[in-house]
This record gives C-alpha cells, sequence and structure tokens, in this order.
C-alpha cells in the first residue's frame, strides 16, 4: 500500500535525492565525529554495516577512505543509485532495513544516522537487538535518534509525506541498553547548533546521539 509509513519514507527520499544530497554536503553535523569514534574502536580495514547511507556523502565514502569494507543499506532506490556512483567500492543493498538478514558477529561497528526514527516505534528496539546480535563482541554502534514522545508522525518534507516514530530521551537509551549495549556517550544536540535558518527542515530539532558497545560476553 502507498501509504504505509515505510513506503511514504521510500517515496519522499526518491523524490528529494538531489536536494538531499547538496543538504548534507553543507549541513553542520556530529556525523563525522561519531563516525571518528566507531572507526577508533575498530581493527584495521574494519568489516562496518552503515544503515541509512543516502547518497553515500558523507559517510560512506569517508569510511571507505579510511580502508572500511562496508556493507551499505538504504530504502530509497534513487539514492542508492547515487550511492553506486559515488561509492562503487562498497556492497549496497536497497530495502527495508528491518528486514535484513546478516550472520552473527558479522560487523565490527555498524552506524546508523537519521534512519531508525523512521521505522514505527513498535520495530525499533528489534532493530537494535538484530544490530547487537551482527556486532562482533567489543564492536561500537553508534547512531542518532529522535527525543519526542510519539508513536506516529506524519509530517511534510520538501513537499512530500514523511514518516517519524521515537520515543522520549530516557526510553531510547534504556531500550539501547536493554538489547545488550553499554552506552559509551549520549547527548541531545540541536541541528546545525542552533544555527539553521528557519527554513531548514531541521530547523529547531533536537536528536539523541549515541555510541554504545557490545558487551564482551554478548
Amino acid at each position: 500500500m502507498s501509504d504505509t509509513p515505510k513506503k511514504i519514507v521510500e517515496q519522499a527520499y526518491d523524490h528529494v535525492a538531489e536536494w538531499y544530497l547538496c543538504w548534507v554536503e553543507n549541513q553542520r553535523s556530529p556525523r563525522e565525529r561519531y563516525t571518528n569514534k566507531a572507526l577508533e574502536n575498530a581493527p584495521a580495514s574494519p568489516h562496518i554495516l552503515e544503515l541509512g547511507c543516502g547518497s553515500g556523502i558523507p559517510i560512506t565514502r569517508m569510511l571507505l577512505d579510511r580502508g572500511a569494507q562496508v556493507v551499505a543499506n538504504d530504502i530509497s532506490t534513487k539514492q542508492l543509485e547515487m550511492a553506486r556512483v559515488r561509492c562503487p567500492e562498497a556492497t549496497l543493498i536497497q530495502g527495508d532495513m528491518a528486514a535484513l538478514s546478516f550472520e552473527p558477529q558479522s560487523f565490527d561497528s555498524v552506524i546508523s544516522f537519521y534512519t531508525i526514527f523512521h521505522l514505527p516505534r513498535a520495530e525499533q528496539k528489534g532493530m537494535l537487538s538484530n544490530i547487537c546480535s551482527w556486532l562482533k563482541p567489543g564492536g561500537m554502534f553508534v547512531c542518532n535518534l529522535a527525543t519526542v514522545d510519539e508513536e506516529e508522525i506524519h509530517g511534510e518534507f520538501l513537499g512530500h509525506g514523511m514518516f517519524w516514530s521515537s520515543y522520549d530521551v530516557e526510553n531510547s537509551k534504556a531500550m539501547v541498553r536493554d538489547v545488550g549495549f553499554e552506552l559509551i556517550e549520549a547527548e541531545v544536540l540541536e541541528a546545525g547548533d542552533g544555527q539553521l535558518e528557519e527554513s531548514d527542515p531541521d530547523y529547531g530539532v533536537k536528536f539523541l546521539w549515541l555510541a554504545a558497545r557490545k558487551g564482551i560476553s554478548k
């Protein structure tokens, strides 16, 4: 059905792909800083999974340039077409990240920015549990989550319908811990350091940024 949350997200990102690439290239974000946390915790030539890679800019390209072997996923076909041009070395998988399947302990790190809050929140804990299972013991997971307690947010993104879903900050952190992660860092930051223009889609929006490590015994 065209009005399901995931179809809404897929169609929106297909339509705004070119604009979104320009936006992320010019947007101030902690993405790179958190990616560095994952890389610093990983071995040489790490095997890294990126969920929500978009066009591959900036993070997929950054990971490849730092010597990582990257498996990257996005729900948007158009975004992945752009990623294939910019990041041909990566293994790219299109589709719903909640439907992905990998062997346990396949990755040294998992990275997911601006992505998990597009899943219905009833699926988010299961997604985090999968991520934890795919990580090697001691592996790092870095992500950002939304900060509002809303089961369904149907809004507009650049003229297209969009869907978000989220728990509040404390429940999100508890969810990450519950699936087997140790929280290394957690901070709530306003997008663009609070310097965005009112016309920016992220104007006034706060995100919860997390770095978490899988327990050695998991």
